[in-house]
């Protein structure tokens, strides 16, 4: 059995998943929700694939189950299941296939696994069919017939027939980093109350060539003043997604896991390295809570937060302690070489961030309910926010 190294939470993820203890145990805890989805589910024969897929998860390593498991829609699946019983017949058919596509399918992508002879059906929206082309957005949906034998899989609409082609699936799936475009956002926003992200939210139709070149700067910029933390984006983060104003600068949300939110607008290019160091730590932290709790709190919202103009729960200082504490090395790094990037002055960052730090820490030390794995974080972020103040 492996020990957990609870030290050290503060620097970028460990580039091999085989090391990187925390993300596995995000895994396994996906897999245990997808039990309790077929335990609650026995009579849905459509379901039937994902007893299967769990049983191959379980033999996986640990490199392969990252692959599947960790990936934005699959938190987002999991997530929508609480609506499924409310479900009318069309979503409940497109939540199972999609679920079947981004799980079995993407299961049996990544590893030679032994598939079980089966035959499944669907009725779906044209548009959700990834091997078909040229589909209109309005076409009534179709059913279709998944026929698995001797390990070959093979799809049947109106008679047609067509082979799983690996190279077309992935291709369907893997849409580029930095993009307006990702093919459950429909679903995420429908779970996603405008209270709850304070703004209506739209992808925007066009991403601006500026500011996509001003994000892949950030992205450099941060590669090659923290090589570390670059290397912690590329392995978790799988999109950063243009929405349109007015709205939030960035932000993130649990059940879309792995994915940085963008407000279409132009900023200095240090500012949005800032903002994604800042919305990939929000991501390492929910890994690193998923292992053990770190605060025992309950989310009633009321601290004064250095962060925001309404009081917020301790929970949220707590990220906001955490993420700040990251971008406040970037900043320290990327003194040593300028004293403005931008016309954005770094001393003047450094000095604002570590004010905000120190009312922060000051509330969770006040207030909160630590576990060991918390009180030790803690400590590492005081003991980083005095080492760079010095």
């Amino acid at each position: 059995m492996k020990t957990i190294d609870y030290k050290n939470l503060l620097t970028p993820a460990r580039s091999n998943i085989g090391s990187d203890v925390h993300k596995q145990l995000l895994s396994l805890r996906n897999i245990k929700a997808l039990e309790l989805i077929v335990h609650s589910n026995k009579e849905e024969e459509n379901l039937n694939w994902l007893g299967e897929a769990i049983v191959l998860l379980k033999t996986c390593d640990a490199t392969e189950r990252d692959h599947v498991l960790n990936k934005p829609y699959v938190y987002l699946w999991i997530a929508r299941y609480e609506g499924f019983p409310s479900m009318d017949e069309t979503e409940k058919q497109t939540w199972l296939w999609n679920g079947f596509v981004h799980i079995f399918l993407q299961l049996n992508n990544k590893g030679n696994h032994a598939l079980e002879n089966v035959e499944l059906q669907f009725i779906v929206r044209p548009k959700d069919l990834f091997f078909m082309k040229d589909v209109a957005e309005n076409q009534a949906s179709k059913e279709i017939l998944v026929m698995i034998e001797n390990n070959h899989i093979t799809f049947e609409v109106e008679n047609v027939l067509y082979l799983f082609d690996a190279q077309e699936f992935n291709k369907a799936l893997n849409g580029p980093f930095i993009t307006n475009e990702v093919f459950w956002f429909e679903e995420y926003v429908n779970i996603a109350s405008t209270a709850e992200l304070r703004m209506n939210m739209e992808t925007t139709e066009i991403v601006s060539e500026d500011i996509k070149k001003s994000f892949e700067e950030a992205l450099q910029l941060i590669k090659i003043t923290w090589p570390e933390m670059f290397d912690e984006i590329d392995r978790n983060i799988d999109n950063i997604v243009f929405f349109n104003p007015p709205g939030l600068p960035f932000f993130s949300d649990f059940r879309v896991h792995g994915t940085i939110f963008a407000c279409h607008v132009t900023r200095p290019v240090v500012k949005i390295a800032e903002w994604i160091i800042h919305e990939a730590s929000h991501n390492r932290l929910n890994t690193l809570m998923c292992a053990r709790p770190h605060l025992f709190n309950d989310m009633k919202p009321i601290y004064t937060s250095p962060w925001r103009d309404e009081l917020r729960p301790l929970y949220g200082i707590y990220h906001g302690c955490y993420v700040h504490c990251r971008v406040l090395h970037f900043y320290r790094l990327l003194e040593q070489n300028r004293t403005t990037y931008n016309d954005v002055s770094i001393e003047a960052e450094i000095e604002r961030i570590s004010k905000e730090l120190q009312l922060g820490l000051s509330t969770i030390k006040d207030h909160a309910s630590l576990s060991p794995d918390g009180e030790l974080l803690v400590h590492d972020m005081q003991r980083l926010v005095m080492a760079d103040s010095d």
